[in-house]
């Protein structure tokens, strides 16, 4: 067991220069005395290039804070569960949504932030996240960033072949059926963990309502529109939309192997730096169009949350942190040295982050959904992600209904 001042992985300290008892705000209830707030993560949140916004945090807060990394994940995972409901309890650290989260809150280990929301979304966070951090109609975490996923294209493959972005699902598959005819593989597929990814995407073009039914327990695995959705996705493997998989995903899209990827904005990075693509020159990116050309289209996306540790003594030390990390200035700072913001009102100089945040900020014709990695229990998300990688490898109709009935009959036991 690991106390509350030991942890693994390469540790980041960043002290400010203001005493608590300067900039508490006129919050009583937040200590005067010049010790740290840590903020745990497994993210690298507070290294390496995201560190500069650190100083302006501790300058809006008036809090000494020190961002610890852990990239151990497993480390990460078990130091945090062993020490949460002791007297040296975290304040601020990031968890995960969906069932993690859930367990945390069934055993009473997470602060309540229901009250603070809105003071979030006063500063940019999309109130459309809310449910995702949500258990039971409160909240419970906040965003530390958000990962907004969409089809990143090689812009050159496109012009070469007179291509454009499509606005309905049939012209994607117009698109993709261009692309092979030409010898292009049109789709590249990532790791294993990813077999989600594209019946996930399908589905939100498709019948974006029956997704929310989906991973909300509401239909079976075996519904006859879910296998729909699946059997949608075996044609395009039949008809060779897609590379081998476990294929290096991003390797192949930057050497022109492959023309497209669905892939969240985080990638940006390693191919600009790795692969020397630019984006908007090198680089585009749509969302996956719905059936109909004027339908309201799904971004799906990630969010990372911050929790506050109900045991804590800092703990309202931690939700003040949390009160001032969403001041633009902060999140600015964000988003130009990563590429990502926890909200929609910043300002990116890449267009292609540009690009996915206007149209995730624009509620009228986009819907926000959690994707599905973080929507079901870790039994079934690791059964399913095994199970669909079989459909993968035997796209037929046999295949996909002996695949989800063996994830229904998991999800009835798990439910039970």
């Amino acid at each position: 067991m690991i106390k509350k001042k030991i942890w693994l992985g390469m540790a980041i300290t960043f002290m400010a220069t203001l005493a608590l008892t300067s900039c508490a705000k006129g919050n009583d209830s937040v200590s005067s005395s010049e010790e740290v707030v840590e903020v745990l993560n497994d993210k690298g949140v507070g290294t390496g290039i995201s560190k500069s916004f650190v100083p302006i945090l501790e300058k809006e807060s008036g809090l000494n804070i020190k961002f610890v990394n852990t990239p151990d994940l497993s480390a990460y995972q078990t130091n945090i569960q062993q020490s949460l409901q002791g007297k040296d309890a975290p304040a601020l650290f990031t968890w995960w949504t969906g069932s993690q989260m859930k367990e945390l809150v069934k055993n009473g280990l997470l602060e309540d932030l229901t009250d603070q929301w809105d003071s979030y979304v006063t500063e940019g966070v999309s109130d459309q996240i809310k449910d995702a951090l949500s258990v039971d109609g409160k909240v419970y975490g906040a965003p530390l960033n958000i990962l907004y996923n969409g089809v990143f294209f090689n812009k050159e493959i496109f012009d070469k072949y007179n291509l454009k972005e499509p606005t309905t699902l049939d012209e994607f598959m117009v698109v993709c059926e261009t692309l092979k005819e030409n010898g292009i593989t049109p789709i590249g597929i990532g790791n294993t963990w990813q077999s989600f990814v594209w019946p996930q995407a399908l589905m939100g073009s498709m019948d974006p309502d029956l997704y929310d039914e989906w991973t909300t327990g509401k239909v079976d695995f075996t519904d006859a529109r879910i296998k729909k959705v699946f059997n949608k996705w075996c044609e395009m493997i039949e008809k060779g939309y897609f590379s081998d998989v476990q294929q290096d995903q991003v390797k192949e899209f930057a050497s022109g192997k492959t023309a497209m990827m669905f892939q969240a904005t985080n990638l940006l990075t390693g191919l600009n730096d790795e692969y020397g693509m630019t984006s908007g020159k090198d680089i585009g990116i749509f969302v996956l169009p719905s059936e109909e050309a004027k339908s309201k289209q799904t971004i799906f996306y990630e969010v990372a949350p911050f929790v506050v540790g109900k045991n804590s003594s800092q703990k309202e030390e931690a939700k003040e942190v949390l009160k001032s990390y969403y001041k633009n200035d902060i999140q600015q700072e964000y988003a130009d040295k990563t590429g990502i913001s926890a909200v929609t009102n910043v300002t990116f100089t890449d267009p292609v982050s540009k690009y996915l945040t206007e149209k995730a900020s624009d509620e009228e014709h986009y819907a926000l959904k959690l994707r599905y990695y973080e929507q079901f229990t870790p039994e079934i998300v690791n059964l399913s992600i095994d199970e669909y990688w079989k459909i993968a490898d035997n796209p037929t109709e046999k295949q996909v209904d002996e695949s989800l009935t063996n994830i229904q009959n998991k999800w009835s036991e798990v439910e039970r």
